[in-house]
């Protein structure tokens, strides 16, 4: 087995982990998409219906047929003929005219479910009821129900089809409706009729149903979000199975007689009416082929039939639906294309879709393949994306997601077969953006474990480098960790200084407790005979010595070339430089004073200053901390910077301590020639 290569600094964690990782990441998520659109949620229910609405409306279809035609009780009716319900004698007057012009079958969207009271003999006694008395009428009035028995007359004699309705509600049975079921050819495969079945109806007066011979409910299925796509066409009431007005309507005018309905594991599947298969969901409803929004059949208004405005043979061959869509009467309906569609024009579409027979269906096997669906493209959306980064998998997601839902489309158009993209596109979607997420985290980590590791190694060049100065000094380490404490003090005691707000940041102070050890890394570049001198230094030999700053900043900018102009060694540059500078300009080597000094050369000159006085050096002995304090407090506006004291002084027990906590534990020793310190400092920089 092959060990991971290092690379850099850093050595790469085992991609095949991070793979699993991910990978069980997708597929965990494409496991909670499908258990969700399992038992499918209202808002995905919502979601998917408005998915078919889109779909139906988009795809191809043939226009409206010329058969269906509405007649519609409209504004116009009512202005002339007055309010609704009209009389049942003008009702018989309009079914003759339509009987009349020729229609194949009348299908009326209402339900006569009691007595006309505007006959003469119910009105009269309503009166007596009213006032307590008898009221006599010379001449005939007619019998009882006048009314009724004139449209069960015209009933008797046309191709007539009654609506009622089955209640699912508080309603009470019925014990005399007269219905018309239909006789069923039933294939059954794996289990018993799935239909609705109805507790209660909301019929017909007995006299009508008996004189019209045909009936059919005029129920409609909304959806939960109360558009209607769908109507039963067949309902279950007493162990008889009944038809839909529009199917009603159908078989009247076509004088169909043979009707299968096929089921199989509890579940409808299709009606086939005269040889044509309507495929049904598993309780028996049609998903209805609405073609545009409302009016868009033939209407023809009661009142121009009523009053001979409507040509001859105008309804020949012709299937009629009589109802109205005055406003006020609750006669409208929201479809897929009009969120007010005229009720009586639900049926007429049901006609026509039965007729051309190009419904949309949804299969049993729909809500399985796209479980299934979701499965494979989650899957496959997790190999894709677990092995590629966002960028380059946002063209990939684009791609599945135009494929997904432009074959759906295509299935649509060209089969009429809804299958719903959403769940698919959940997982997709899903996976996509799980692992993009996971990607990044797991980038943001990698790149913080770099930049740890980074910053590690760049410590330990650092401190190596330092040390390496030191060690030609004859010094310890603990110079280095003092000095780069100090400034850290004096540092984060300064930052909220107004002058210096704007530069001493977490970063700043960060890079400068880093660096501090690399201010005297020029004493590489002095010669041992000068730099171990213990005694005092000749005027020759300090301005050798002095150069040290300039070997320190020389040696940095050649590194500070190969890392840019934003590289971190800048600060580095201007320890080495700048640290031996003074604030009345005296300092070396290029004699800066007050604000031209850089802010990490003023901090590294009281941090240095400092350790020197309170540390053995190889000329000199330690002084107490007390007279460090004091000397720097004389050098306060001519050596250091006013602010910069001012904050030492502020915070001198913590340079003490810092000096305690990093004391030198080894002496330090005369390498180049000799025991002892001298009892008196010699000239030379700190």
């Amino acid at each position: 087995m092959r060990r991971p290569r290092a690379s850099g600094l850093l050595v790469r964690p085992p991609r095949r982990r991070a793979l699993w990782r991910t990978g069980a990441a997708g597929i965990g998520f494409t496991l909670l998409v499908i258990a969700v659109a399992w038992r499918p949620p209202r808002t995905l229910q919502n979601s998917e219906s408005r998915v078919y609405d889109i779909f139906l409306r988009a795809a191809p279809h043939s226009p409206a047929g010329t058969v269906p035609v509405v007649v519609d009780i409209d504004e116009e009716s009512l202005a002339r003929y007055g309010q609704w319900p009209w009389p049942r004698y003008r009702l018989a007057q309009l079914l003759e005219r339509l009987r009349d012009l020729g229609a194949a079958a009348i299908a009326v969207d209402m339900v006569f479910a009691e007595p006309d009271r505007t006959s003469v003999p119910l009105l009269l006694r309503e009166i007596e009821r009213d006032l307590g008395v008898i009221m006599r009428v010379d001449g005939p009035v007619g019998g009882i129900g006048d009314n009724d028995r004139r449209l069960a007359e015209t009933l008797t004699n046309g191709p007539f089809t009654l609506g009622y309705s089955f209640d699912f509600g508080t309603a009470k049975p019925a014990t005399d409706c007269i219905l018309h079921p239909i006789t069923l050819h039933r294939v059954e495969r794996g289990g018993g009729m799935p239909l609705v079945r109805a507790p209660a109806v909301v019929c017909n007066l007995p006299l009508f149903a008996r004189a019209a011979g045909s009936s059919g409910f005029f129920n409609v299925a909304p959806d939960q979000d109360g558009t209607v796509r769908r109507v039963p066409l067949l309902i279950e009431y007493r162990g008889e199975f009944f038809p839909s007005l529009a199917l009603a309507a159908l078989i009247r005018a076509r004088k169909e007689s043979y009707i299968t309905l096929e089921s199989g594991d509890g579940a409808a599947r299709r009606l086939i009416v005269g040889g044509r298969a309507i495929p049904l969901d598993a309780r028996g409803n049609m998903l209805v082929r609405f073609r545009g929004p409302g009016h868009g059949y033939a209407y023809l208004s009661a009142a121009a039939v009523l009053e001979g405005r409507v040509p001859a043979g105008t309804l020949k061959n012709r299937i009629a639906f009589v109802g109205t869509t005055a406003a006020g009467l609750k006669e409208l309906r929201a479809t897929p294309f009009d969120p007010i569609f005229p009720g009586p024009e639900v049926h007429a579409a049901a006609l026509d879709t039965l007729l051309q027979g190009d419904c949309p269906q949804r299969p049993r096997s729909a809500h399985g393949s796209e479980l299934l669906a979701a499965l494979v493209v989650g899957a496959l959306a997790t190999f894709v994306f677990s092995r590629s980064g966002a960028i380059a998998g946002l063209p990939l997601l684009m791609c599945g997601s135009a494929m997904l839902w432009g074959g759906a489309f295509w299935l649509f158009a060209r089969a009429g077969i809804f299958i719903s993209p959403l769940t698919p596109q959940a997982a997709l979607a899903g996976a996509f953006a799980l692992l993009s997420f996971l990607r990044f985290r797991q980038s943001e980590h990698d790149s913080a474990e770099f930049s740890r590791k980074l910053s590690l190694t760049q410590d330990v060049i650092i401190q190596s480098m330092a040390a390496l100065a030191e060690t030609r000094d004859n010094e310890t380490g603990g110079h280095i960790q003092r000095t780069r404490h100090y400034v850290k003090v004096l540092a984060e005691a300064l930052r909220a200084h107004p002058r210096f707000r704007g530069f001493l940041d977490d970063r700043s102070i960060e890079l400068m407790y880093r660096l501090a050890p690399l201010h005297d890394i020029g004493k590489v570049g002095v010669r041992d005979s000068i730099l171990l001198k213990p005694e005092e230094l000749t005027r020759e030999e300090f301005e050798e010595m002095k150069r040290h700053t300039l070997y320190g900043d020389s040696t940095l900018a050649m590194a500070e070339r190969d890392l840019g102009e934003d590289s971190f060694l800048r600060i580095a540059r201007e320890f080495a430089l700048t640290h031996q500078e003074k604030w009345d300009g005296s300092g070396y080597p290029q004699g800066l004073s007050g604000e031209r000094i850089p802010i990490a050369g003023r901090l590294m000159a009281v941090a240095d200053v400092y350790d020197a006085l309170v540390s053995r050096r190889i000329y000199k002995e330690p002084i107490p901390h007390e007279r460090a304090v004091a000397i720097l407090a004389e050098g306060r506006g001519t050596h250091f910077d006013p602010d910069m004291i001012d904050a030492f002084l502020a915070h001198q027990d913590q340079f003490k301590e810092i000096a305690t906590r990093f004391a030198d534990t080894a002496p330090v020793l005369n390498i180049a020639g000799g025991g002892r310190a001298p009892r008196s400092p010699p000239r030379r920089p700190p």
